[in-house]
């Protein structure tokens, strides 16, 4: 059996997201994130009423793979509505390569693709800020070889 490894996200904030509940004055929404890998799932808590979420302290997650040069990290944006489905007010899908070799990094911002629902591409950009590493079970640096 081969290395195991360890991809590690620590999630800060967004910015700029679009107001998903329209009923509100001014319009806000009710943030929270959900992060897929291979299979698995983890899930931020919400912020209520905010276009700019900060989760303070930063969350953290941590994913176990065996492989990692074909994988992606899928972020999900949501807005929890207590009565109705959760609406998706943007996505990011990020290869993990990005984090192979001896790169650390610090928090990145990740732009979000907005649904037609909440106005596309046409809409204003809204933004992800995580900080995300890449690291063998055991420690050692990933070397990929491009």
């Amino acid at each position: 059996m081969g290395k195991k490894f360890v991809l590690r996200v620590v999630l800060f904030k967004c910015q700029d997201l679009a107001a998903a509940d329209l009923d509100m004055v001014g319009g806000k929404s009710d943030p929270y994130v959900v992060f897929s890998l291979g299979g698995a799932t983890k899930k931020s808590s919400c912020i209520m009423n905010d276009l700019n979420p900060q989760w303070a302290p930063p969350e953290k997650f941590e994913f176990e793979l065996d492989e990692w040069e074909n994988e992606f990290l899928i972020a999900q944006v949501f807005d929890y509505d207590r009565f109705s489905k959760d609406d998706l007010i943007g996505s990011a899908v990020i290869p993990l390569t990005l984090y192979a070799g001896e790169r650390h990094c610090e928090m990145y911002s990740y732009p979000l693709v907005l649904p037609d629902e909440v106005g596309g591409l046409g809409a204003p950009r809204s933004d992800l800020f995580l900080q995300i590493s890449l690291s063998a079970k055991d420690g050692s640096p990933v070397e990929y070889f491009y």
